[in-house]
Parts: C-alpha cells; sequence; structure tokens
C-alpha cells in the first residue's frame, strides 16, 4: 500500500487539492479561483467548464508540489458544494448552468411547498426548515420556467455525483448522505430518499444519484483522467460529503457532543448527536453526519468568509496593490487596520446578510447594511464592523443552539478565518468559550482524505481516522475583559437586524 491520500475540495468560489500522509500531515497544496455568474438579482449560477478543468489542475499542481510519487497516493475523495443544482439530460450533458446554493430564485415557491406539505411535517421529515437554500424549490422554479429542460432532465444532478462522474465513477450516480440531506427531498432520520416529499413534488427517485456512506469505492483513476490530473492509474476513487461535512470531519466531528464551527464562504457551526433530534424552535437543520448512525445539529449563513472577501474586492484595491508589492496577503493588511480599533467597532455594525440570512430566521429578502457611522467613522472601523458582524451572525447561531438545549464546551474552528489570531481571539471572546484551532485548516480536505482512508482500508473506522490524522494545534481562552464590548455589538447587531426586518425595509428592498 502507499503511503499518502489526497483531498479535492470543490468549494465555492475556488477548488483546492491537499496531499495527506496518514496521519494528517500536509505534504503539498493548491488552489484555483473561478467564477460564479450573477445574471439576474439574487441568481448564482456557475459552469461545468470553469470548474471541472480547474479540479484536474489544481490536483496535478499539488503532486508536484507535495514531490510525492503518483504511484503512492492510495485514494482520493471530493468535498463538494452542497444544494448546488445539475441538470442532466440522458447523456450526461448540463441542460444549463449549475443553480448555486446562494441562488435565491426559488424563494417564490416556499409557499408551495408548504401547500404541498405541511411544514412542521417537512421539517419533521428532512430536517430543513423550509429555505431557498436546498435543491427543491430551484427545481420547481426550473420546472416552472424551463419547462423544456425539465422535459430532457434524466438526472437532477448534485455536485459530489456529478465530480465523481468527471474522476471516472462508474454508473449509477451515487452521492453521500450529507449532500443527500441538503437537497430538501431527503428522509434524514433513515437516510433515505423521502417517498412523501417525492411525491408530492411528482419527482421520479430514478432522477436522483444513489445513496451511499462517505468513502464507498466508486471507480478508479483510469488513462484519460491520469494525464489530465497527474495521477495514477488505479487510483481508488471514493464517495466523499458536502464540503461542510468534510470539514467537520476534518475537524474531528465523529462522535456526538463535538462541536466544529467552519468558516469560510459559507459559515456554519455544527454539533454531533447520535440521535436525528429536531429543534423545538424549528431553526436549527438535522443532516446526515458521517455514518449511518450520526448525524449534525446545524445553523449556517450563507455569506460569512464571503463577506470579508466582498469587503477585500469592494473597498480593498489599495491593501490588495499593496500586497502584491510588499508580496504580503492583502487580508494581513486589512488585518492590522482592524487591531488598531477597539472591540465594538466604535459603535459600527454591518450586516452581513448579503445574501439572505439563515440563523436567526429564515428570511431569503435580508440584505446587508452598514450602520451606525459619523463623519469620524473610518475605514479601519468599517473593516473592524465586517469581521465583528460575520462572528455575530455566527454567535447568533450559537445561541439558537444553547436554546435548544445544546451545552457548547468548546468549539473546533476551521476556515480562512482562523489564519488570524485576533479573529480566533474576538470568537473567543465573543461566543465565551475556548476556541480550539486544528493542527492544519485545509479541514475540508482532510475530511475528504480521510474518506478516501477509509474506503481504502487505510483506517477501519471514521473514528480510527479522526483519532489518527486529527489534532488541535491551539486553544484560544474567552477574555472576560471583551464580554461587554462584544455583547453590546451583539445586541446591536440584533436590534439592528429585526428592526430592518420588522419595520419592512427588507419587502420593500425586493419590490424595488
Amino acid at each position: 500500500m502507499g503511503e499518502y491520500l489526497l483531498g479535492l475540495d470543490e468549494g465555492t468560489t475556488g477548488c483546492k487539492a491537499v496531499i495527506f500522509d496518514f496521519e494528517g500531515t500536509v505534504m503539498g497544496s493548491d488552489y484555483r479561483e473561478y467564477p460564479c455568474y450573477y445574471p439576474n438579482p439574487g441568481w448564482v449560477e456557475q459552469t461545468a467548464e470553469d470548474i471541472t478543468p480547474a479540479l484536474y489542475a489544481t490536483i496535478k499542481a499539488t503532486i508536484a508540489d507535495a514531490g510525492v510519487d503518483p504511484q503512492e497516493i492510495v485514494a482520493m475523495a471530493i468535498s463538494s458544494q452542497g444544494s448546488v443544482s445539475g441538470f442532466l439530460d440522458k447523456d450526461a450533458n448540463n441542460l444549463r448552468p449549475f443553480i448555486g446554493w446562494q441562488d435565491l430564485r426559488g424563494t417564490q415557491y416556499i409557499e408551495k411547498v408548504k401547500e404541498l406539505i405541511p411544514e412542521d411535517e417537512y421539517y419533521a421529515i428532512t430536517g430543513w426548515p423550509v429555505s431557498p437554500v436546498p435543491n427543491i424549490t430551484k427545481f420547481i422554479w426550473v420546472r416552472e420556467n424551463q419547462p423544456e429542460i425539465w422535459e430532457k432532465t434524466a438526472m437532477l444532478s448534485q455536485h459530489q455525483d456529478y465530480f465523481l462522474r468527471a474522476f471516472g465513477a462508474e454508473d449509477p450516480y451515487w452521492a453521500d448522505i450529507s449532500t443527500t440531506s441538503r437537497t430538501g427531498l431527503f428522509d434524514v432520520d433513515n437516510h433515505v430518499w423521502s417517498q412523501r416529499v417525492l411525491e408530492a413534488l411528482d419527482i421520479d427517485v430514478k432522477k436522483l444519484p444513489r445513496v451511499a456512506d462517505g468513502g464507498k469505492v466508486v471507480g478508479r483513476i483510469n488513462a484519460d483522467i491520469a494525464e489530465k490530473t497527474g495521477l495514477a492509474e488505479g487510483t481508488l476513487l471514493c464517495v466523499g460529503a458536502h464540503d461542510q461535512n468534510c470539514s467537520t470531519f476534518g475537524g474531528g466531528l465523529v462522535e456526538g457532543g463535538t462541536a466544529v464551527m467552519v468558516m469560510g464562504t459559507f459559515g456554519s457551526c455544527f454539533v454531533g448527536s447520535d440521535k436525528p433530534i429536531r429543534d423545538p424552535n424549528g431553526k436549527l437543520i438535522v443532516k446526515g453526519n458521517v455514518g449511518p448512525n450520526n448525524w449534525t445539529i446545524e445553523g449556517f449563513s450563507n455569506t460569512a468568509a464571503a463577506s470579508y472577501r466582498w469587503y477585500r474586492d469592494t473597498f480593498g484595491g489599495l491593501e490588495v496593490a499593496a500586497g502584491r508589492l510588499l508580496k504580503k496577503d492583502p487580508y494581513v493588511l486589512i488585518n492590522e487596520q482592524i487591531d488598531s480599533v477597539p472591540p465594538g467597532a466604535n459603535g459600527i455594525s454591518f450586516l452581513s446578510c448579503l445574501q439572505s440570512l439563515a440563523g436567526r430566521r429564515d428570511d431569503p429578502y435580508a440584505r446587508g447594511a452598514f450602520i451606525g457611522m459619523d463623519l469620524g467613522t473610518t475605514k479601519a472601523d468599517m473593516a473592524r464592523a465586517v469581521m465583528e458582524g460575520i462572528t455575530n451572525e455566527m454567535r447568533d447561531i450559537v445561541e439558537a443552539e444553547r436554546e435548544a438545549g445544546i451545552e457548547i464546551k468548546a468549539i473546533r474552528v476551521t476556515g480562512g478565518a482562523t489564519k488570524s489570531r485576533m479573529w480566533n481571539q474576538m470568537m473567543a471572546d465573543s461566543f465565551k468559550v475556548p476556541i480550539q484551532i486544528l493542527q492544519t485548516s485545509e479541514t475540508g480536505c482532510l475530511g475528504a482524505a480521510l474518506y478516501a482512508g477509509v474506503g481504502a482500508g487505510v483506517y477501519k473506522d471514521y473514528k480510527e481516522a479522526a483519532d489518527r490524522a486529527v489534532k488541535i494545534r491551539e486553544e484560544y481562552e474567552p477574555n472576560p475583559a471583551n464580554f461587554a464590548a462584544y455583547d453590546a455589538a451583539y445586541e446591536r447587531w440584533v436590534t439592528a437586524y429585526e428592526a430592518l426586518a420588522q419595520g419592512g425595509y427588507y419587502k420593500l428592498l425586493a419590490q424595488a
């Protein structure tokens, strides 16, 4: 047997591949960006023509970076975007661009879903509050607005099954329990497609991928893919998972009680559960996790670190240019500005719901805002408000989990935000629990690699994989001196959102 595993993270704005040894040590990596398209307000689309070549290229570059013999890579798996809708014809060709998980065009069909299945029953079956994020409303949109595409659709594809096929997976189409949990069509307690929901929506189960546990071997790398990726022919191709569940697996979330927060483009806080419990307030999502008797309870933000990238792209032109000259990450330069401002951002609040709000309530009309500026407000104040706004939205999820009776003693945090020591401390002070940073921030790729390792027999089960490869690097203890400032900032954040939502501003904005 070889010595390495490869995890490929097919994310929203870019992809990364990482090669690990069996103990979770990073041997090499590479990252490539690709675009999203916004053809109408609230719409988000992508194309396979942009994504697939980037996936191949990033693997080839990762192998070169690692300097390992491709023959020593035992297996690979994919961490894929969830709730992305693909429409494939009988020849596996895309009939239209992918509809992204951030896309809001299905909002108008939320009430239709509730008419077909009572909201309480729907939540009991799927573990999802009725929302525009899962695929279900986008499927209805295509059926109602592009009937010619719907009629030709032979497979309602998710990105896990689509990109497994792009790497040579054999028939049939396969997707994991976390990806299928994000469709809004899944019986989450029993890890099967819900006959009740499919009948109500008149969707044929034959148009959906087969359901598998992460790690199932579904093919081997063939000569064509080997040439494009640099992988050796015969490398095992295994089912991975939705990117958030790869990140939590890469964070060690295997058993009940472990909490992992993902601070990527999409932000979420997951708590493991050995039972598929439901939130009595109906806010939190219940989703299949690493195995057949394991679930996660979560709340999420559609635009967590995406909001920080938006700030960089919109207001950080000077920092981007300076970063090129100084050979420094522009985020480091922005973080230095933020560090010059005290907790509370001098009273400035930023609502990070740039593409709807999902935590406090499912509000597809919510949009971002800066509130509290005066003539003395600086760019650094606003930069800090963005970071605090994202943190406040994540705190709102933590508070919802606490209200549901879930005890959180510490949170393992993963994602790009963990590169900032200041942000790590901010989260500890705001959430009032220790923040644990893992040995590698590449937990999405690590989780995918661990699934591949389980499938290849490197590890006997998911727990052994996590025990061997997941390690905590450092811990940030909450600083009580900052509690009052962050409590006040959180209260302003909640009040600002409620004022805009309850005052009718978002509804007016939607009509504009």
